[in-house]
């Protein structure tokens, strides 16, 4: 028993005095021995993933493709986001979060699809309507770089390049049959009213710009008063394509050759573009003035003027009515002036333009028929028409 307790002692202390990593040491390798098995157990793939592999994932049902609306996140206040399997991660944009005034991808995609093959003024102009309704576009930069572009085409002449704010570009304006042209160009006119019984007109002009709102013009045609030479300058006060209108002031000469009356005709006129859908557009304008006519036995100042309403519905054609006014003693006391009243309508068509002068050709034909007449009857019905060359 004794030598039992001894032993005991003995091993105890032989214990004690072994170095403390050994004895860890040896408490790993009895713990990593443990639980080697277990881990080679967890090393192994469940057997659903197995199953998984042997699926083909390339043989989905064809609704695969169609990419569902994602929800917002749940700390987000926007709604559901659009999500185009064609549109880069930028192009998401929360249905009905835009401002006033911004656009999306898909908006300016579709723009850019509506003045594909339009001319160069024409796409500039859509431009400027784009972006009057969409102020805040992120496409911005982009779009005044393609505006850049349009004017380099419309008004370089093959020699630097000449860089025109929207507000100074032509705004080809419709010009009437009957009144005046109002939208200083260079144009050659030529033109004919044909009327029962016995009324003939042949108008040959020729008006040069001289500067964007300013022309000079010379001619000859029949008048209610006769056959005139004449000639003059239009100004155009106000020519903006931004607001598309347009204020002229008309300063002619004019002289009646039988019987011989030098006259002056000044006239102030204003006209005001208003866009359709698409590409159409309406032009109204309208001009009065007097007419100073001085005979060698007296002093005849008249009345003239008119309206003009186009519609465009595109680039290629106009349909037009006009009314024409011209009037003489209108301050008699029995109120009853001599005057020759018309209303004209009739369509104008219009040449593809050069794309570098912007050059182009129109030609129109319609009808005349006197509404009010007193004294001066010069026609019971007219046909009419003009061709114009715009330099």
């Amino acid at each position: 028993m004794a030598s039992r307790l001894w032993m005991v002692l003995f091993l105890a202390g032989f214990v004690g005095f072994l170095p403390a990593d050994a004895v860890a040491q040896d408490d790993d390798d009895v713990l990593f021995d443990i639980d080697e098995d277990e881990d080679e157990e967890d090393d192994a793939p469940p057997q659903r993933l197995e199953e998984a592999d042997d699926l083909d994932l390339d043989e989905g049902d064809p609704d695969d493709d169609v990419v569902p609306l994602a929800p917002a996140p749940e700390d987000s206040d926007s709604g559901p986001i659009l999500m185009d399997p064609d549109d880069d991660d930028e192009d998401a944009t929360p249905i009905g979060q835009l401002q006033p005034g911004e656009d999306t991808a898909n908006i300016y995609r579709a723009q850019l699809a509506s003045v594909e093959g339009m001319s160069a003024d024409e796409e500039g102009m859509a431009w400027e309507e784009y972006l009057e309704q969409y102020p805040r576009s992120v496409f911005r930069k982009q779009i005044e770089e393609r505006q850049e572009v349009l004017n380099d085409a419309l008004y370089s002449a093959g020699q630097g390049v000449a860089k025109v704010d929207a507000g100074k570009r032509e705004l080809n304006f419709a010009q009437g049959i009957l009144i005046e042209p109002i939208d200083p160009r260079s144009r050659l006119r030529a033109g004919f009213t044909w009327g029962f019984p016995n009324w003939i007109n042949l108008v040959v002009d020729y008006e040069h710009q001289l500067q964007r709102n300013f022309s000079v013009h010379g001619g000859t045609q029949r008048r209610a008063s006769g056959w005139n030479l004449e000639t003059g300058v239009r100004y155009a006060i106000i020519k903006d394509t931004r607001t598309n209108f347009l204020l002229t002031a008309i300063g002619d000469l004019h002289l009646n050759v039988n019987p011989i009356a030098p006259a002056l005709r000044p006239q102030i006129a204003a006209g005001k573009r208003m866009q359709m859908g698409g590409q159409g557009h309406i032009d109204l304008q309208a001009q009065v003035g007097p007419d100073l006519m001085l005979y060698s036995a007296e002093f005849s100042p008249r009345m003239t003027g008119g309206l003009n309403l186009t519609i465009a519905p595109s680039d290629r054609v106009e349909a037009f009515l006009e009314t024409h006014t011209y009037m003489k003693d209108m301050f008699w006391d029995e109120g009853n002036p001599f005057r020759f009243n018309q209303i004209a309508f009739g369509i104008r068509f219009m040449g593809k333009k050069d794309p570098a002068t912007g050059s182009h050709m129109s030609g129109g034909a319609g009808a005349t028929v006197p509404y009010s007449i007193n004294y001066w009857k010069h026609h019971f019905g007219a046909v009419m028409g003009d061709f114009n060359y715009y330099l």
